[in-house]
């Protein structure tokens, strides 16, 4: 008799387990089921970005990809300083490691906004002034694809020769630029992988030299009814026909 009892009392614990192992496993499907994702989007570079999801609890795996061969195993996640490398689909893939696994998969974009502001000094509309080479004004402005190195660019020319050249990363290309705050290459191309395509290129001939602007400089792009605009303030730049030259430049160039 005292072993039929015994017998009956693990049964029921193991019966009672059992249940209680379902029961688990269903809420754990629940959760993941009714999991959603939150973010800060849309942020401006230089700031935090904040992603994730809820803790579904029980034995679970969190999956996520996204730009950059980024890849994360936590419920949330945070990018300091973020940049337009960033910007993007998120992926979640969301599971149980249970028998009766149970999934879900979800996603969100990320937006980046560029940086916004205007140069402190004030040039008149198509003119460009150089600390050491004078004036130029220019009396065609076109915004198109460069023959050359097929960039978008803002290509401008005047009198008697004057001309400068806005190369933009071949993000661009098919699209308008957005309206901000964008960095200077020294050279006019732009890496097939680098996805901060807040970046451009300025050039010049002048006196029988190729002017190229220096790297890490700012320059600010904005619209006017529609017509893109390209501004800069005391842009250094360097040229070279033999002998190495320097000139400081301030820009404003407006699309005709």
């Amino acid at each position: 008799m005292k072993k039929k009892l015994i017998r009956f009392a693990l049964l029921s614990a193991i019966a009672v387990s059992c249940k209680q192992e379902k029961a688990r496993e269903e809420t754990n499907c629940q959760n993941i089921e009714n999991a959603t994702i939150t973010s800060n989007s849309p942020v401006t570079i230089g700031e935090t970005l904040k992603f994730g999801t809820q803790e579904v609890g029980g034995y679970r795996v969190y999956d996520w990809r996204g730009p950059g061969n980024y890849m994360n195993q936590y419920p949330s996640d945070s990018i300091t300083d973020c940049n337009l490398e960033h910007e993007g689909w998120y992926y979640l893939h969301l599971s149980s490691l249970d028998d009766n696994a149970c999934q879900k998969f979800d996603s969100v974009y990320i937006d980046v906004k560029l940086k916004q502001g205007a140069p402190a000094c004030s040039i008149t509309n198509n003119s460009c002034d150089y600390n050491n080479l004078g004036t130029d004004t220019y009396t065609s402005v076109q915004e198109r694809i460069d023959p050359t190195y097929q960039f978008k660019s803002l290509t401008a020319s005047g009198p008697s020769s004057a001309n400068i050249i806005v190369y933009f990363h071949q993000y661009w290309n098919d699209r308008e630029p957005e309206d901000g705050i964008y960095t200077t290459t020294n050279v006019p191309s732009f890496g097939q992988i680098d996805n901060n395509y807040n970046k451009l290129f300025v050039a010049t001939t002048k006196s029988s030299i190729y002017w190229a602007s220096h790297e890490g400089q700012n320059v600010y792009v904005s619209h006017i009814n529609g017509k893109l605009q390209v501004r800069f303030c005391d842009l250094s730049m360097g040229g070279y026909n033999g002998t190495s030259y320097t000139t400081i430049a301030s820009g404003n160039v407006v699309e005709l």
